[in-house]
């Protein structure tokens, strides 16, 4: 059975502490190493397949497991580079700001209800922009969900404008739909009797004040009515959060029509009551695309794993929170105000200049121009959860609470200045994790009897990412690693490529807070390959928890809001945008489509790493495309989309606490006081 390591195999949870007690918390994840060697970056141990596709990427940022040592560029794999730049650094809008930017589709008609597909659902035969819209409400409540509201579709629409009227219809095992906001993915349609049955969104999928259920659905094509069938009582175990669905054999509406008048959608019982009700498709494709299901594999229809509680924001962010109270007063400017704050980044951006100046002194460097890493914490920080996805957060929570810096000293006197990231370790925006194929599933069971992870929870990280230029590796096992994706499969080091000399675990962090693991899952071969990503590229782990990334998820003209950046983040730039860095301290960059040949560095191909050194700006990571890689035991081959293959470039060995589980009591590099 194929199991994904949970995150907090090297992750230690951040946990509320009593009697004073210091918290366990996260540090440097393990590492990984990587080198130029073209056999090891282009030959993995073990390959996936599917049909073959195209790759949006340019040849500067593709290579192919056929042949790649054209695109190999030993040069800039070897070279440290400079910390000057003078490309774009930037960070990609977040999901806040891609909800109000401009949209304007044509909508298409659609007859019948398909399982896990999204629709638009309307009053009017045509598409017009006066017809009235089924919508989720913009006010959420912790008690009762949010509103079924009706609205129409402005002139100046914007992605929000249709994201809000999305629903997804998902067939249960009475035959019927179960109606579920794509927005607030948490959220599916149920009906107050206390309220003339009127039609209301509410949580069925998390933590709830208050429970109630959802409704099942039956759509006559030929009549146009949407008909009741079933209600089903949501409850959850407080302890263990397994969640509980039973039909609600006092349901009055079974059979009932949904009728709309006022702007509210209700049940009534008679069809001449009822009111016609038209499909349309919806005009972006959330669908699992090729590439991250290639051997197409089916879906699954286990039970879901109970989702997880690790924190609460309580627990983490304010003067009694325990990042507030265990920095020292060194940092604590950094972090007196959660998230976004113009008093907290003139603090970052002035400690972040002594720490340069401070390195200079030592005939040292930062890695990079304090703009990479300021451009990383201001994006870092705004990103604020906008979907009701997450089964214990609350819309408009802060994802990565905290970023700040630290530079202490070794017993020699040497400075070790640290980017700390805190983060919850979910995207803003709707998971898709209802969409995977075949998700993990629970440990100590064979998968058939397996509950899945289709849920998605707050994470507790506290992330280090090295801010000196430690240099860059020219052999692949260069850097010490206690254990890696080629150890634990009892293989010997001599096998050990970019792919497989890689950490068990956890990678690097995205710039929305989420972490990212090696392309490998834990059996060397691609989970892309699987069909356990979604769209996203990215699942949550046997552990649970929030979802994390194996693969790019970025798909040209498709899909906003799936990734973390999208080909609006291109327009007027000069450079991919900055998505995530490695916890070597490599930046990463998004991907360079065919159609970026103007800017910055297309054409200076990628090494094995899939990194490169151009300009003035030091080497760097891009999100790329392995075309041609095989399907195992398949003369298919599939596009591979990597954010970072796995081993790691930069030198981790003189990184403190480098791969190590440790806390502010113990690791001064946090900026706690060491006790």
């Amino acid at each position: 059975m194929l199991r994904d390591i949970g995150l907090m195999v090297l992750v230690a949870a951040l946990t509320a502490c009593g009697g004073g007690g210091g918290a366990s918390q996260t540090t440097t994840p393990t590492s990984t190493s990587s080198t130029v060697n073209d056999t090891a970056s282009t030959t993995p141990t073990s390959t996936s397949s599917t049909s073959s596709t195209s790759s949006t990427s340019s040849t500067s940022s593709t290579s192919s497991t056929s042949s790649t040592s054209s695109t190999v560029n030993d040069t800039a794999s070897t070279t440290s580079g400079t910390t000057g730049t003078s490309a774009n650094i930037y960070a990609p809008a977040g999901f806040e700001a891609i909800l109000t930017s401009s949209y304007a589709p044509t909508l298409s008609a659609a007859t019948t209800l398909v399982s896990r597909s999204r629709y638009l659902i309307s009053d009017s035969a045509s598409a017009s922009t006066s017809a009235n819209y089924l919508t989720i409400g913009s006010t959420y409540s912790a008690t009762t969900g949010y509103a079924v509201e009706s609205s129409t579709i402005p002139a100046a629409s914007t992605y929000g404008t249709y994201l809000s009227k999305l629903v997804q219809a998902v067939s249960g095992s009475d035959g019927y739909f179960r109606l579920d906001s794509h927005l607030h993915p948490n959220q599916s349609i149920d009906v107050d009797v206390s309220d003339s049955n009127r039609l209301k969104f509410r949580n069925n999928f998390g933590k709830a004040s208050t429970t109630y259920g959802y409704v099942t659905f039956g759509y006559d094509s030929s009549t146009k009515l949407l008909q009741a069938k079933k209600r089903y009582k949501y409850s959850y175990d407080a302890t263990t959060y397994t969640a509980t669905y039973t039909e609600d054999s006092t349901f009055a509406g079974a059979n009932q029509y949904v009728s709309y008048a006022g702007g509210a959608y209700k049940l009534v019982s008679s069809d001449s009551a009822a009111t016609r009700l038209y499909l349309y498709a919806s005009p972006i494709d959330f669908s699992i695309p090729v590439n991250m299901n290639p051997a197409a594999t089916a879906y699954v229809s286990n039970a879901k794993a109970p989702f997880k509680t690790k924190t609460t924001t309580d627990a983490v962010e304010g003067s009694n929170g325990l990042i507030y109270k265990n920095v020292n007063s060194t940092y604590q400017a950094q972090v007196k105000v959660a998230g976004s704050s113009a008093e907290t980044k003139a603090s970052a951006d002035a400690f972040l200049a002594t720490i340069k100046t401070t390195l200079a002194a030592k005939g040292e460097k930062l890695r990079y121009d304090p703009s990479v890493y300021t451009a990383f914490r201001d994006a870092a920080l705004a990103t604020k959860l906008v979907s009701d996805a997450v089964a214990d957060g609350t819309p408009g929570q802060n994802l990565v609470p905290y970023v700040y810096f630290t530079n202490e000293q070794d017993t020699s006197g040497s400075y070790h200045p640290f980017m700390i990231v805190v983060s919850y370790g979910n995207p803003s925006s709707p998971h898709g994790l209802q969409d995977i194929p075949r998700p993990p599933g629970e440990g100590g069971v064979l998968y058939p009897n397996a509950r899945v992870t289709r849920f998605s929870n707050l994470e507790n990280y506290i992330l280090s990412i090295p801010l000196k230029d430690y240099g860059l590796v020219t052999a692949v096992t260069e850097n010490t690693l206690s254990s890696t994706l080629l150890s634990d499969m009892g293989l010997s080091v001599t096998s050990a490529n970019v792919y497989n000399y890689a950490s068990i675990a956890d990678n690097g962090v995205l710039i929305n807070g989420a972490v990212m693991f090696p392309v490998m899952n834990n059996v060397l071969v691609p989970s892309q390959s699987m069909g356990e990503l979604s769209a996203n590229g990215c699942h949550v782990g046997q552990g649970g928890g929030g979802p994390h990334c194996h693969a790019d998820g970025y798909q040209s003209s498709k899909g906003v809001g799936v990734a973390v950046y999208g080909d609006s983040d291109y327009v007027g730039k000069t450079h991919p945008p900055l998505i995530g860095f490695g916890y070597d301290g490599v930046a990463l960059f998004g991907v360079y489509r065919s159609s970026d040949s103007s800017m910055l560095g297309y054409s200076t191909v990628l090494d094995s790493f899939g990194g490169h050194l151009h300009d003035s700006l030091a080497y760097h990571y891009h999100a790329h495309a392995v075309a041609n890689y095989p399907l195992a035991g398949s003369s298919v081959t599939y596009t591979l989309n990597v954010l970072m293959k796995g081993a790691y470039i930069g030198k981790t060995n003189s990184i403190p606490f480098f791969g190590m589980n440790s806390s502010f009591s113990n690791n001064k590099y946090l900026g706690g006081t060491v006790k």
